[in-house]
């Protein structure tokens, strides 16, 4: 397991703005059904503002690592439709 290079956490960031409303509010929702107890087994103080960011940061850089994946393009995956 490699922790991503900062490139694709500063392309993240930049690209955030970029995610559509519908997408960021149901990933928002699914974050707060884990709910407070939940997130403080992971080391959390709960779903506070910061845990939510790092978790909206966290999917944008995975979509940002997973667009650039030569596999998926290789196997017809259109980077656009990494949501």
């Amino acid at each position: 397991m490699l922790s991503p290079a900062v490139m694709f956490i500063e392309s993240a960031i930049d690209d955030l703005k970029n995610v559509p409303q519908n997408i960021a509010d149901s990933q928002k929702r699914e974050l707060y059904s884990l709910g407070d107890a939940r997130a403080e087994k992971a080391g959390a103080s709960g779903v506070t503002t910061d845990f939510t960011a790092g978790y909206v940061l966290g999917l944008q850089t995975a979509r940002v690592i997973l667009a650039g994946s030569a596999a998926l393009v290789m196997k017809g995956v259109d980077p656009k439709d990494v949501l």
